[in-house]
């Protein structure tokens, strides 16, 4: 390591992102498979665990913020008012590692690398993956799924800078970026973005989540309205303004605190908007009452074997 350069890619790949996030006094509510969500410690007044990591890639994801990405993205993001180098170098404190820091005056700042971490390499139609299909079953939305989600295959950069091959079912938004579901990562490879699914009719519903969205279009097949899916509750304000061209709006948003929060603001842009999530009443949202409603025996085999091909090759 040269002595007047932070070296971001030994910083990237060998800190522990869980273990700064423990020195930082910040623990994880709960886990899921190989992922740890944290109440979030980049927005104020998270009160629903939406700050996610997965410890085996080193990798982290704000639900609320729509943003993601390495130990560095996030030591910008939680010391964003102190500048590159300086958050940096608190990074480096926070974790006692005085060894990352240059031992002169630095000439030369290394400026972070806007090499993506992971690489697209295929998408395909559902179909073909068991695995997926099994995923998606087991959320009870596998036949409207096949007309909207594809199969994406792709690799991730690890902390040790080998690649792990990954395979989800997903779908693009807006800018391209790709919204990527499996039982053991959820999150977006690119830019995060609205989705929109344009229609005939002079209606609109709105979603938070394309598994909301699909778990409505199983019980409404016929439904012929436009569709537009936030993909996350930072879109918000964007929902409002893309709504303003349709005479019908109908919001189904979750029963959490930020759910309810985003219908008042949405009704209040827009006073005939409907509140439709007394479909759901007593579920936290669409696709959690369908999942519930699933027959027990084949929730649990699905949910099986979609864990036993999760490593395999499709």
């Amino acid at each position: 390591m040269e002595n007047n350069r932070l070296d971001l890619r030994q910083i990237r790949e060998n800190i522990d992102l869980v273990a700064l996030l423990s020195q930082l006094g910040h623990s994880p509510v709960r886990r899921s498979g190989g992922e740890l969500f944290y109440l979030s410690m980049l927005r104020e007044s998270d009160t629903v665990p939406s700050f996610c990591v997965n410890e085996k890639m080193g990798i982290w994801f704000d639900h609320g913020l729509g943003r993601g990405g390495s130990v560095i993205d996030f030591a910008l993001l939680y010391w964003q008012g102190l500048g590159f180098k300086a958050s940096i170098e608190r990074l480096l404190q926070a974790i006692d590692a005085p060894n990352y820091l240059p031992k002169e005056k630095p000439v030369q700042t290394e400026l972070p690398m806007r090499e993506r971490s992971y690489l697209i390499k295929e998408s395909r139609p559902l179909s073909t993956n068991r695995a997926i299909a099994g995923y998606l079953k087991s959320r009870g939305i596998y036949q409207p799924a096949k007309s909207f989600l594809s199969e994406l295959y792709y690799s991730v950069r690890k902390k040790d800078g080998q690649r792990a091959e990954m395979f989800a079912a997903a779908w693009q938004n807006e800018l391209g970026g790709w919204e990527v579901r499996s039982n053991y990562f959820k999150g977006c490879l690119g830019k995060k973005a609205l989705s929109f699914l344009p229609a005939g009719e002079d209606s609109l519903v709105v979603f938070e989540g394309m598994m909301d969205f699909l778990s409505w279009k199983q019980q409404e097949p016929q439904n012929r309205a436009s569709v537009l899916i936030l993909n996350s509750i930072v879109f918000l304000e964007q929902g409002i303004n893309r709504a303003e061209g349709f005479s019908s709006v109908e919001l189904f948003f979750d029963h959490d605190p930020s759910g309810r929060k985003a219908t008042d603001v949405f009704q209040q842009s827009r006073s005939d908007a409907l509140d439709r999530s007394d479909r759901y009443q007593g579920y936290k949202d669409y696709n959690e009452m369908i999942c519930a409603n699933l027959p027990k025996k084949e929730n649990i085999l699905l949910g099986l074997r979609s864990y036993k091909m999760r490593s395999k090759n499709p």
